[in-house]
């Protein structure tokens, strides 16, 4: 199986939002000369995205030397559903 995401680094906050609106959340913004988790959030809702987009693409800028990040959908492998209880 192939996760949906960007194809490449994402070049602004605009693409970004349309991505995330095409494979909905939960997402993961991912640093592309990342490491060790710096410059990896997990955005679950909307009302989160623009501050945590902001935040990794200023990690990755200050671990990595470059801003480049890319996006893709969050699978919490192992978490229990809220309605059913199953995982």
């Amino acid at each position: 199986p192939i996760i949906e995401g960007s194809d490449g680094g994402v070049k602004d906050i605009t693409e970004a939002k349309n991505l995330c609106k095409k494979i909905g959340f939960p997402i993961l913004i991912k640093a592309s000369g990342g490491g060790g988790g710096k410059g990896m959030k997990i955005v679950h809702k909307e009302g989160e995205f623009e501050t945590l987009f902001s935040t990794a693409k200023s990690e990755a800028k200050k671990y990595f030397g470059n801003d480049e990040v890319y996006i893709e959908k969050f699978f919490n492998i192992g978490e229990t559903d809220q309605e059913t209880g199953l995982v």
